[in-house]
């Protein structure tokens, strides 16, 4: 299961061709009784998607598409290793699976293209960021949102020392399991330089945190959300000095991370980021209302949707909380034929207009409160 990336968006967004894609979205849970009740949701959900699916095609070909999530519903140790939420995306000989640190709605969709909207607290970079906890004896990466933090599998990327100055040893490709924080405030603590540590090999130490740049480089193609240093001074100094990611704030975690739990991690980090969040947002929405009247925003969905596809579109606000998939049908179990039924053909074209607005290097941004009242969106246009 992957990290989201505006890479794997443009897999995603790829026209289907006149093929079968199906989109799976269920909220899960990380531990307890409601494990086995996501497993049962997860079989409704595919069977559901299964009949929509065999009025158009032959069986046999239902089913093969079908198969990855017949194998996760049977999966039991995947179930006990879910964040809060599900998605999975099918088509013909392809699958891509995530686990979703931010709820997702219950709903499948049917149809030549895939659906994300239900992901774009993760692609607005809403709530969602990124952490790098810098030690010697292990990096680790998560990834996180108000309420938690999971850690990012990270492949052959080195996660200590050794596995740079030493033979490499094989290590665990397990993956990490999730853990929930609590979002309660925490020190805010800021970047400064400072002498680093006589007793490590300077050469050595900055041969490491190239490594772990240039893989990060790599693994994080695309990604913009914000990233907090967890380490101590020397460390996170020097891994600055390599760092080629573009979205790193300079307020920090000066704490070494070896000693903290994930939770403890969020619970300090949470403060840094909303902070960051709300002021980013709050000055692209006063940048909107400037430019009323010049003809450079809208609140009109079909002007956006047209805009966003022509790539005019700098920066989109979605309405979140709930977002229009969660809120157009109160069904217990949405199963939607994409093009085809009128109740989500506004879902549809939100979906589409933030696609192609990430797709063209503009901004999304999910926000509670309408930038204009009775839409779905408004959007500052490039020109």
């Amino acid at each position: 299961m992957d990290l989201l990336t505006r890479a794997e968006i443009d897999v995603l967004a790829e026209p289907g061709g006149g093929e079968a894609r199906v989109s799976l979205f269920m909220p899960t849970h990380r531990f307890g009784r409601g494990i086995e009740a996501d497993r049962l949701g997860w079989k409704n959900l595919v069977d559901g998607v299964e009949a929509v699916l065999a009025q158009q095609m032959r069986r046999p070909d239902v089913e093969a598409l079908l198969a990855p999530a017949r194998d996760l519903q049977d999966d039991g140790m995947a179930w006990q290793y879910m964040s809060d939420g599900l998605a999975m995306f099918l088509r013909p000989g392809w699958e891509r699976t995530f686990r979703v640190p931010a709820p997702t709605p219950a709903l499948a969709t049917a149809g030549d293209h895939f659906v994300l909207g239900p992901m774009l607290r993760l692609l607005s970079g809403d709530e969602h960021f990124l952490l790098l906890a810098l030690s010697q004896r292990e990096i680790r990466l998560m990834e996180g949102s108000r309420n938690s933090v999971e850690q990012v599998h990270l492949g052959d990327i080195p996660t200590s020392l050794t596995e740079v100055v030493e033979p490499h040893e094989p290590r665990s490709d397990t993956m990490a399991r999730p853990s929930a924080g609590a979002g309660r405030a925490g020190p805010a603590v800021f970047y400064g330089h400072g002498a680093g540590d006589e007793n490590l090999s300077s050469t050595e130490v900055v041969r490491f945190l190239r490594s772990v740049s240039a893989g990060l480089h790599d693994l994080l193609n695309g990604a913009t959300s914000p990233m907090v240093l967890v380490g101590l001074e020397h460390l996170v100094w020097a891994y600055r000095e390599v760092n080629s990611y573009p979205n790193l704030l300079e307020e920090v975690v000066d704490r070494n991370p070896d000693q903290l739990t994930p939770e403890e991690v969020h619970e300090m980090a949470w403060p840094l980021i909303e902070k960051r969040l709300r002021e980013q947002r709050s000055r692209v929405i006063d940048r909107f209302r400037e430019l009323h009247g010049t003809g450079r925003v809208s609140g009109d969905l079909t002007t956006i949707a047209q805009a966003a596809t022509e790539g005019r579109v700098e920066t989109l606000f979605v309405q979140a909380d709930p977002w229009c998939w969660e809120r157009v049908d109160d069904a217990t179990l949405p199963i939607v034929q994409l093009g085809s039924d009128a109740r989500y053909a506004e879902c549809e074209q939100v979906d589409a207009a933030a696609i192609a607005t990430l797709k063209n290097s503009g901004h999304v941004y999910a926000t509670s409160e309408s930038v204009v009242a009775d839409s779905e969106v408004a959007a500052i246009f490039r020109y």
